[in-house]
């Protein structure tokens, strides 16, 4: 290797300094810049946006079944470890999470008929933090009641899932079809 570089004309290592690396990466559709020691002082001047959090990176595949497990292997010892990375990949999680949640909201106020890109109004926002008051006392009383399980009520108020609630705000009962308060 060291007689292929003393080979090398001095005109290549000039074009690298010249290129622009994050339009080069966008266009080898990487998701990530690889860390290199000539990234490092170049990483906030690059042209470059990463995958955002929506895309979990480290549930793609390799083609290659043995590598695919010995990467789940190490993924999973990583994990375990606790190290750097696991760290960032449970932060990558969260914010991915954040996003899905933000997303549903949204798309939940554009099912309502609001704007979500316009401001509310104090009394809009204590009118709709009522309404989600109003969903948590319909749904405790249904756990307490013994009408849903503690898993189905962790489902409804955690998740957001709007399986069982009408736009009345009346819920119906899975077993009959009856209206229950």
């Amino acid at each position: 290797m060291t007689h292929f570089r003393s080979k090398l004309p001095c005109f290549i290592p000039a074009r690298f300094a010249s290129l622009d690396l994050g339009v080069l990466a966008t266009s080898f559709c990487l998701l990530r810049l690889p860390k290199m020691p000539e990234l490092r002082d170049k990483l906030g001047k690059l042209n470059f946006k990463p995958a955002g959090p929506e895309i979990n990176i480290h549930a793609i595949p390799f083609k290659d079944k043995a590598r695919e497990a010995a990467r789940q292997k190490r993924l999973a010892a990583e994990l375990a470890a606790g190290g750097k990375n696991a760290k960032q990949i449970k932060a990558e999680q969260r914010a991915a999470e954040r996003i899905r949640k933000q997303k549903e909201r949204r798309e939940a106020e554009i099912a309502k008929g609001r704007n979500p890109n316009k401001k509310r109004g104090k009394q809009a926002r204590i009118f709709d933090e009522w309404d989600e008051l109003a969903k948590e006392e319909r749904l405790y009383k249904k756990l307490r009641t013994n009408k849903i399980s503690q898993k189905e009520y962790d489902r409804l108020m955690y998740d957001g899932g709007g399986k069982g609630e009408t736009d009345e705000g009346a819920a119906f009962s899975s077993d009959d079809g009856s209206i229950s308060d």
